[in-house]
């Protein structure tokens, strides 16, 4: 109890009396602040200077390691609305980073792939991105890591009904 965050100690002293579970509050709750606190701390640190979002670098990685993708994968791959794909796409495209052509089987289908300078990028950002991985879970042994992503993948599995997730 004592390690509680001021949130979770306000959530308990409003609705401590409510038939609540507290333990999986805290877990979805924790997880969803960790996970915002992290990527605003690697957009502010590693992406900022590239004028990046978090989203972009998600779609350039996930293009640099799974290569071409029709962009409604693309959108899946990324965890992301179609229209949002197409706003980042767009965004990447003007800066050179990817680019878009009808797909050859299906003109309708459009296929996304990076760019020489694209290739680059990504390539240069992930090493500090990765560097800075290791920064923000430092503070756990690798035993931790190893049993915390584990968990992470489980909730990730229960959720996603199983299907793969990209980014």
């Amino acid at each position: 109890m004592d390690d509680l965050l001021p949130a979770e100690r306000k959530v308990l002293d409003v609705l401590g009396e409510m038939p609540l579970d507290f333990r999986a509050m805290a877990v979805v709750s924790n997880l969803f602040r960790s996970s915002t606190a992290i990527r605003r701390h690697m957009e502010s640190k590693i992406l900022a200077r590239d004028r990046l979002s978090w989203t972009s670098f998600v779609v350039l990685w996930v293009l640099w390691v799974w290569g071409d993708m029709e962009a409604r994968e693309l959108a899946a791959g990324v965890g992301i609305s179609r229209p949002t794909a197409t706003g980042v796409v767009t965004t990447l495209e003007g800066r050179g980073f990817v680019r878009r052509r009808k797909a050859v089987a299906d003109g309708r289908l459009v296929i996304v792939s990076l760019t020489a300078a694209g290739r680059r990028k990504i390539a240069e950002l992930f090493p500090l991105f990765n560097a800075e991985e290791v920064a923000v879970t430092s503070h756990l042994s690798a035993a931790d890591q190893e049993m915390l992503a584990t968990w992470l993948r489980s909730m990730l599995r229960a959720v996603d009904g199983g299907r793969p997730s990209r980014g």
